[in-house]
């Protein structure tokens, strides 16, 4: 009798430290959830994709894989600062659906859906510029014209690259009124372009890993900024 006692003594205590530990757990889970769904949301969108290749080199470089592969390195900077980040895509595919009659349009009405939920800050559309003076080269940055937030990210951005990658000639940032993402999302929203594909020498040099790095800490650092100025509370 002594010996039952003393087993169900310690089953009970078992029962009840395990008890514990699991309502630690879980208390622990459902705070780590709310921190992650109250970080601020970025949408990040590669431009092109699928059958829309985007911009071409004259030595056929395509523009798509370049903006997912900056895109996907810009994803996992915010990320590893707590933000909740949406890709528009990650593998190269457009967003319409299969045999759909418009699908440039479908493509970029979904991009803009995401763009436009209520939880988002800031929007950037990564692509890649070309020109038929092939000596033209360095990033340049659009806004919607009647957007000041988008105005205000979009100077943050482009100075971040241009002291980024110590450009000689930097652009103004530019207003735009017509870009289907422009002047439909809701959310602040910009186009960067990081370079010239019609530059034979910039064409190369966005291929190149460490300068793609390079491209979307400088990115990373001007929307950041853009948050600690827009409101200093958003940020982690």
């Amino acid at each position: 009798m002594l010996i039952f006692k003393k087993y169900r003594y310690f089953l009970v205590l078992g029962l009840f430290i395990i008890s514990f530990c699991l309502g630690r757990s879980v208390s622990a889970l459902a705070k780590n959830h709310k921190s992650k769904t109250s970080a601020p949301t970025i949408v990040i969108d590669p431009g092109h994709g699928g059958v829309d290749p985007g911009k071409i080199s004259a030595s056929g470089i395509e523009e798509k894989n370049i903006n997912l592969s900056i895109a996907i390195t810009l994803r996992n900077l915010f990320e590893n600062r707590g933000y909740n980040v949406v890709m528009t895509r990650t593998t190269d595919c457009d967003l319409a659906s299969e045999n759909s009659k418009h699908p440039k349009t479908e493509d970029l009405s979904k991009r803009v859906d995401l763009m436009s939920q209520d939880d988002v800050v800031v929007s950037v559309s990564i692509h890649q510029n070309s020109f038929s003076d092939t000596s033209s080269s360095g990033p340049q940055v659009f806004y919607y014209t009647s957007s000041d937030k988008g105005k205000m990210l979009a100077d943050s951005v482009l100075s971040t690259l241009n002291t980024s990658l110590s450009i000689e000639n930097p652009r103004q940032i530019k207003p735009n009124n017509e870009y289907y993402i422009l002047k439909n999302s809701t959310s602040p929203v910009i186009i960067v372009e990081c370079g010239f594909l019609s530059n034979p020498d910039e064409a190369i040099q966005l291929t190149d890993d460490i300068y793609q790095q390079k491209l979307a800490r400088a990115i990373y650092f001007g929307v950041t900024d853009y948050l600690d100025q827009a409101d200093p509370k958003r940020l982690q």
